[in-house]
């Protein structure tokens, strides 16, 4: 079994289980790091994270205030990818009262109404970082309060609309991983031990991170 799956002590159980009874799992995307799987294919979660806080932190003032929002702190990737920029910003003079948490589970509606609570209840917000997938809802907040521009926002991954958004100045800059690559070579790991017996070395932890911006989205 490949999966990604929330880091959930049910789940993590099911896994032992299986691989108790001679199912190997590989985790991807998102990990299972205290389960018996057989190793993880993804990104370095908390080096993209610490990337995020790096240009970020050069982007606004020392006094600024960030929006940090995360779809949900139980999936492994988003809750390592917080944990790394929230380290880095420290590291970088931020502290942790300057940051606001929030979740939104990766829905449209939830997003707009965080990121709308958080410009009228914020003073001194000068930007959002979106460690979830709904960053429509967060620019889309951000348009109809009148302050396009004004806030800085990060986010994770491409998409259509991401690139959309990078083109028209909305988004600032995204932070890409290479999930073509995690969805096959869980695959191919799998296919070489049930027919070869080739254990997987170690997790396989990509190193491919790429920051995009409006100009280099070709």
């Amino acid at each position: 079994i490949a999966l990604c799956a929330l880091n959930d002590i049910s789940i993590e159980a099911k896994v032992n289980e299986l691989v108790q009874q001679n199912i190997p799992c590989i985790t991807f995307n998102s990990d299972l790091p205290d389960s018996h799987r057989l190793c993880f294919v993804g990104q370095d979660y908390a080096k993209s994270g610490r990337i995020a806080a790096e240009l970020l932190s050069k982007c606004i003032p020392k006094s600024g205030k960030i929006l940090a929002m995360v779809g949900n702190l139980e999936y492994n990737g988003h809750r390592t990818r917080l944990d790394g920029f929230c380290a880095h910003m420290r590291d970088k003079g931020f502290y942790s009262g300057q940051i606001e948490v929030v979740e939104t589970y990766n829905d449209y509606r939830v997003t707009y109404n965080k990121v709308n609570d958080a410009l009228n209840n914020m003073p001194g917000l000068c930007a959002i970082y979106m460690v979830n997938r709904s960053v429509t809802g967060c620019i889309d907040a951000i348009k109809a309060a009148g302050m396009a521009g004004q806030i800085r926002v990060i986010a994770h991954d491409m998409s259509p609309r991401r690139r959309q958004m990078l083109r028209e100045g909305s988004l600032d800059l995204t932070i890409t991983q290479d999930l073509y690559r995690q969805g096959y070579q869980p695959l191919l790991l799998l296919c070489d031990l049930l027919q070869k017996q080739l254990q997987p070395a170690a997790d396989q932890q990509s190193t491919n991170i790429s920051i995009i911006c409006s100009e280099n989205l070709d």
